[in-house]
């Protein structure tokens, strides 16, 4: 993720530090869950499901960024 464009997408100066944070736990949350979430789809079906969850969660994250036009 990159910080300096991060900085300037956000609501107002005053609550920055907090926005980074959440930030922050937005960005390192997946990566402490994704080993998790895929050792259980994969113990309960294999591999197919897999992928094809992660092709689900690939098509969600595109359309969440979709509406996003540009920085101000």
């Amino acid at each position: 993720m990159d910080t300096a464009l991060v900085t300037m997408v956000l609501p107002s100066a005053e609550d920055a530090a907090r926005d980074m944070g959440v930030l922050n736990v937005a960005n390192a949350g997946p990566q402490i869950l994704g080993p998790f979430v895929a050792s259980a789809v994969v113990s309960l079906g294999g591999y197919t499901p897999l992928f094809l969850v992660g092709g689900v969660l690939v098509v969600l994250g595109a359309l969440a960024v979709a509406p996003i036009r540009s920085v101000r």
